[in-house]
């Protein structure tokens, strides 16, 4: 219920700091009585009638400044509360707590340049006080958010929002186009409340016309709707059952608050049935339940919390029949208020919290699913769906980026109003060109495939000026990318979508990556050096090889040649036999990395193949072909030697893609 919401607001200072709840004067002994019963309405009245009477009493009469701060305050007039605030510390009152509301009630309306000064001016007076600095942190980033926006689109739905509190929405059904909300509109049964002066709210549906707009509100049936509050309800994905809130007070006492279970008999509501998940005096509200049912999570102040209000899991009792043996979900609760969850279909869960971090008020908070009663940290939403003010019982069109929630921000028709939002459509997509590695030229009629880690692959064409544009990516999404074509060594390359958020970029993004491809119609050239009249490679050429076999690894259905090749010192045939057995050695290798046997010709070509250099290195030049005269030509010992031992080398040549791979054989079955 919004009425409780408020009754816990910020309660953790006074309860955790020993601040006064109270005067304790002769003057203010029955709006004492009244604050300390949550009864905020009749407290303010009362302190209204002490303060005359307090006049020549100082330190009475600042308190009582104080207190009507507090009232107002825990009613929503922060602009009053303010002034009272700094009047009772200009008449002496002297808790720094007076400067810690200041600044808060700054904070709530948006003033965060003013609410830093604030606290800043609170952390001299309190400096063990650790949330000082958070509070400061907060203000820095509210100003911030709210200069850089997320990409949702805000709007209030003026034809279902009143001058009174009008919130916690609730889809009624398949279509999203029935709407069960709670109000204290006119059309609410009750009498004004003791809390915030307020008629209890009631539920009231609405449906979307032919027109495609909101139709009037119009109340539920007494089968629901009572004299007591009812509100913040929640329905099954089959929409024949409601879970719904129902608190109640009197003179003496506090409100209570259950919540109510009622299911659908045709076009009327049958009796509901209360849940028993706490004793009356506790406040159990804000249910929501998981798509397949299994369990409620609600909000309640029940023993065992954090403190204040706090978020809590029931399974469902498939014997009792009903939901039980509620647990604290402490890894999301603070010892602030944390209140109207909500689960997505996909157990996404939202709630809102009035934590120190937060742009003011009640702020909206997401929390990614892990595992059953397991959730992400709390990540804030930010604005424009947060604001300084309340922002609370979001919920959404089941996996749609769009909803309603509910607000008191500046703006509003009401009180509370009912908000919608959605999401400005924006895309991110991968833009990878493919050159030719030698002539750094685009490739047309390249198969480029983009496999996601989550499994998805697609396939597409590289186009005359070489890219292949993948529109839409994935968001979040690491790419693994092949390159293939007739003619060409295969390739690889890589590209993610990671760091960008779609709610927070409000325009197309797009990521760029290029891949080299080498052809296969010229051979490729491997410095590897044998031992001197020998067939074993230097060790540390092992590296070399190993290119090799990535490169087959890559190009599963290739056969090649591989050639080894010597200088032209020495004779023509002892040459031509030392490269066979060079060439043999290198095959031996490759195959016992696992590549098969049969994709690999042994071919020894002695000094009959001077290399062609592929690029400048030197005095030696691009396209210069290293034969025994040119090298003769050579003008120092050294520039001979650095091409004698170019020419010494071991190449890779496409034969074909021929090759079809074996299918690995079946694995064996264990004996019985």
């Amino acid at each position: 219920m919004r009425t409780f919401t408020y009754i816990f607001i910020f309660g953790f200072l006074a309860s955790n700091t020993g601040l006064r709840a109270q005067c304790d004067s002769k003057y203010t002994t029955d709006a004492d009585k009244a604050y300390r019963g949550g009864f905020y309405f009749q407290a303010l009245q009362l302190y209204e009638k002490a303060k005359d009477k307090a006049k020549k009493d100082k330190a009475a009469a600042a308190c009582v400044n104080f207190m009507m701060a507090q009232c107002n305050r825990k009613l929503g007039d922060y602009k009053k509360a303010f002034s009272l605030y700094q009047k009772a510390q200009k008449m002496g009152f002297e808790d720094p707590k007076a400067v810690w509301f200041m600044a808060i009630m700054y904070k709530n309306q948006g003033m965060y340049d003013e609410a830093m000064a604030e606290f800043q001016n609170y952390k001299k007076l309190a400096p063990n006080d650790a949330r000082a600095d958070k509070a400061i942190e907060s203000c820095k980033n509210a100003a911030n958010w709210r200069k850089n926006p997320t990409c949702y689109n805000v709007e209030n739905i003026k034809a279902l929002n009143s001058r009174d509190n009008d919130y916690s929405p609730v889809y009624a059904s398949r279509k999203s186009d029935v709407l069960i909300f709670s109000s204290s509109r006119e059309g609410a049964k009750g009498k004004e409340d003791g809390v915030m002066g307020l008629i209890p709210e009631d539920l009231f549906e609405a449906k979307i016309s032919k027109k495609g707009t909101w139709g009037a509100p119009t109340p539920l049936g007494d089968e629901v709707n009572t004299k007591e509050s009812e509100g913040a309800a929640a329905m099954n994905k089959r929409f024949n059952v409601m879970y719904f809130t129902r608190c109640s007070q009197d003179k003496k006492s506090k409100v209570g608050c259950q919540i109510y279970e009622v299911k659908k008999q045709g076009q009327k509501w049958a009796e509901p049935v209360k849940i028993a998940l706490a004793p009356d005096s506790c406040v159990v509200g804000h249910p929501t339940i998981s798509n397949d049912g299994n369990y409620m999570i609600f909000s309640s102040n029940m023993p065992g919390g954090k403190g204040g209000m706090d978020l809590w899991m029931a399974k469902y009792d498939k014997k009792k029949k009903t939901f039980a043996d509620p647990v604290n979900l402490k890894d999301l609760n603070t010892e602030f208020n944390e209140t109207y969850p909500y689960l997505r279909a996909d157990d996404k869960l939202y709630f809102s919290s009035d934590r120190i971090e937060g742009m003011g008020g009640l702020d909206i908070y997401r929390a990614d699913f892990i595992s059953e009663g397991k959730w992400d940290k709390p990540v804030n939403m930010r604005y424009p769906i947060n604001s300084e003010g309340d922002d609370f019982a979001i919920v959404f069109e089941g996996n749609d980026e769009k909803g309603l929630f509910t607000s008191n921000r500046k703006g509003g028709r009401g009180k509370d109003d009912i908000y919608s939002f959605n999401i400005t459509k924006a895309s991110v997509n991968v833009v990878v060109t493919v050159k030719d590695v030698d002539t750094k030229k685009p490739i047309q009629g390249v198969k480029v495939s983009f496999v996601a880690a989550s499994g998805e692959t697609k396939d597409i064409t590289t186009d005359a000026s070489g890219k292949a544009n993948l529109n839409p990516a994935n968001y979040g999404e690491d790419y693994e990318l092949k390159a293939s074509k007739d003619n060409y060594f295969n390739a690889k390359g890589a590209a993610s979508t990671r760091g960008i958020d779609p709610l927070v970029t409000c325009k197309d993004t797009t990521i760029y990556a290029e891949i080299l491809m080498k052809t296969s119609d010229v051979p490729l050239n491997f410095e590897v050096l044998f031992y001197y009249d020998q067939a074993e490679f230097y060790p540390e050429f092992k590296d070399t090889l190993d290119k090799i076999v990535r490169i087959l690894k890559e190009n599963p259905t290739m056969r090649v040649e591989l050639g080894a090749h010597t200088d032209s010192r020495g004779r023509d045939e002892y040459n031509k036999d030392l490269s066979e057995r060079r060439a043999k050695r290198v095959v031996e290798y490759i195959v016992s990395q696992g590549i098969e046997a049969e994709r690999l010709k042994a071919q020894g070509y002695g000094e009959s193949q001077p290399r062609v250099m592929e690029m400048d290195l030197g005095i030696l030049k691009k396209g210069q072909k290293l034969d025994e005269a040119f090298i003769n030509s050579l003008p120092t010992e050294a520039d001979r030697e650095t091409a004698h031992k170019l020419n010494r080398r071991v190449t890779l040549k496409k034969i074909d893609n021929n090759y079809k791979p074996k299918t690995p054989p079946p694995p064996k079955k264990e004996e019985e």
